[in-house]
């Protein structure tokens, strides 16, 4: 009895993420499987597939009454891919005593065909005595 609970327990296990692969993918939202060629067919010659763009900051005023000063742009324009990804994140840290620390981190990107994905973090410290930081993201994925 209990191999038979254990084998039809094992045959749910395994047939679960089978089922959960089987609802991925592009969700079809009104015009079936021809919306996805149809979006397909938009991508320009000489376009990637995908497309990634990341732009990563990290600064930091340590000393006593120090300052730090950061900007950062990235502009990844062009054709649009059939999937976008863009990561924005930024580390500032202000931990002298009296220091500032000032972080600007732009960033831009197209927009995928079929999709897109957009992540911006940050973290923003000032932990001295006196001290001040101040931070801005910007992550914008264009048309």
């Amino acid at each position: 009895m209990r191999n038979a609970i254990a084998a039809a327990l094992l045959g749910v296990l395994a047939a679960l993420p089978a089922a959960a692969q089987d609802r991925g993918g592009v969700a079809l939202h009104g015009g079936g499987p021809q919306a996805v060629l149809d979006r397909i067919q938009q991508l320009q010659p000489g376009c990637p597939l995908s497309q990634t763009n990341i732009a990563v900051g990290v600064n930091r005023a340590f000393g006593k009454g120090s300052f730090a000063g950061q900007q950062t742009v990235s502009k990844n324009a062009g054709c649009r891919p059939l999937s976008s990804t863009q990561v924005t994140a930024g580390v500032n840290l202000a931990l002298g005593a009296g220091s500032v620390a000032d972080q600007s981190i732009a960033a831009q990107s197209p927009r995928g065909l079929l999709s897109t994905t957009n992540v911006a973090r940050g973290v923003n410290i000032a932990a001295g005595r006196g001290s001040s930081a101040t931070q801005g993201l910007l992550s914008v994925t264009g048309r």
